[in-house]
């Protein structure tokens, strides 16, 4: 994460935001939430939060009350002291509710925080705002509090931390949990600094570079050094859509190498083809070997049974199993012909947890920001879950079947949380159409109107196209 250098609080709003949408534990959906954080030299930080929530749930009004049993936002920050400093595992955490409640404290656990003063809390200048359709906070974090904690810190351009920030509420009626950068604790709790994400005052200059982007921001482009923590997407432009199908089976290559016994999460569609082609190639070369390896689909059509030439099982067959040596036992998809949706996604989410989860998950990009049959919608699907498609698909598919009654209405699909599960995620985008699409999935907001910009809050993305599906991408 880059955090932008400002000259005063009244420029926040015009930094780049961070966004608010990876949901956690349970939770299904969250009003939009996102943030602005900015660094005004020798004085500290400035940061407002916006949730676009009506009438949010606000009972607590005074300071270190409980607010996040109300519709509560959320940040934590890391810093590291210069030598000779107090202890680096201190982290510092701000939560506030609609009524400007602010629950402030520090301390290197969950337990036995230390709560900041009356006067401390008062510097914090912590103010809250509730509009129609939205309600927002914004606070400062003085250096010479921060220092105050942990000794001289001497933050200037170039200076590195590491910071989440949520949207929570433990209330029973509106319970929902969701982080800016990921946690991957099956425990809820905001408490645990391993999953804080990285931050730069100014940006970050490093050796050895591959050009990514923060993702949470969706548009700074910046450069990493290949030993950071991965909280960022690569991104690998091709010449052409055989380069990329190349680029690509060398990624899934190198996993099934270090790994022979991975799992694999793979795509369907004409993007994926040169990739299958390439790694058959492989494997013909002796360069490969499939035997232990397992693979999971992310979807299926239902109620098209396996034969048929349109199911993604024949589509799988044809393209890529039956021309290496993979165990067709150790091959998964959803099965298309079970009547009962309920009981097929609850299969195949346990299926998929019993492999030990997806190694790396391959995905296309539908037009419309589509991955797997998860299609625009109001809020992000969990998990395996049954679809009806949308009627552009269907008439789109008739041209595939002697008539129209045989075209699939409906179709099971991995979820949004099945997906963001993975290890590893590589997308593959090929053409000039899907140029657009690029640009909005990875480098704009994240929003369940374009299912692909979730992506941007995973913690290990690779992006592999061709020049022309990377021409509107920002320089």
């Amino acid at each position: 994460m880059i955090v932008e250098v400002i000259g005063s609080k009244k420029e926040l709003e015009n930094v780049r935001p961070f966004h608010i949408g990876h949901l956690l534990w349970g939770t299904r959906s969250i009003p939009k939430t996102y943030g602005y954080l900015g660094f005004v030299p020798d004085e500290g930080f400035c940061l407002k939060m916006v949730c676009e929530e009506k009438e949010p749930l606000r009972t607590y009004e005074n300071f270190l009350d409980p607010v996040y049993r109300d519709s509560a936002m959320e940040a934590f920050f890391q810093f590291e002291p210069e030598r000779g400093g107090r202890e680096s595992s201190i982290y510092l955490n701000f939560e506030v509710n609609a009524n400007g409640a602010l629950l402030a404290a520090y301390g290197s656990g969950r337990t036995y925080r230390t709560y900041f003063s009356k006067e401390e809390l008062d510097a914090f200048g912590c103010t809250a705002k509730v509009e129609e359709k939205r309600w927002s906070f914004s606070l400062c974090i003085p250096l010479r509090i921060l220092e105050d904690v942990y000794g001289p810190l001497k933050l200037g351009r170039g200076s590195r931390f590491t910071c989440n920030f949520y949207k929570i509420s433990e209330s029973k009626q509106i319970e929902h949990y969701a982080s800016c950068f990921p946690i991957r604790s099956e425990i809820p709790s905001f408490h645990v600094p391993e999953y804080f994400g990285e931050a730069w005052i100014g940006g970050c200059s490093h050796r050895d570079t591959h050009l990514l982007y923060f993702p949470h921001s969706g548009v700074n482009i910046k450069e990493r050094n290949d030993n950071q923590e991965e909280f960022f997407m690569k991104i690998y432009k091709a010449a052409d859509y055989k380069e990329m199908s190349r680029k690509a089976a060398n990624i899934i290559a190198s996993q099934v190498i270090m790994k022979p016994d991975c799992v694999l999460g793979l795509a369907t569609g004409s993007t994926p083809i040169g990739t299958y082609e390439r790694l058959v190639e492989l494997y013909e070369e002796g360069d490969l070997d499939f035997s232990d390896v397992k693979t999971v689909n992310l979807d299926e059509y239902k109620g098209l049974p396996r034969t048929n030439d349109q199911s993604y099982y024949y589509f799988m067959h044809d393209n890529l199993f039956d021309k290496v040596n993979i165990d067709p036992a150790n091959t998964n998809l959803p099965d298309g012909m079970e009547p009962d949706s309920d009981q097929e996604c609850a299969r195949y989410e346990d299926l998929i947890r019993s492999l030990g989860g997806v190694d790396l998950q391959l995905l296309g990009l539908g037009h419309n920001g589509h991955i797997g049959f998860n299609e625009p919608a109001d809020a992000f699907d969990k998990e395996t879950h049954c679809v009806d498609l949308q009627e552009s698909t269907i008439e789109a598919n008739k041209r595939f079947f002697a008539s129209a009654d045989e075209v699939p209405k409906q179709a099971y699909t991995m979820g949004i949380g099945t997906i963001m599960r993975a290890k590893k995620i590589l997308i593959v985008v090929s053409g000039e159409d899907k140029a657009d699409i690029v640009a909005k999935a990875f480098f704009g907001p994240v929003t369940p109107a374009v299912p692909a910009s979730i992506l941007q809050m995973h913690g290990n993305v690779t992006l592999v196209a061709d020049a022309a599906a990377l021409s509107k991408i920002p320089e």
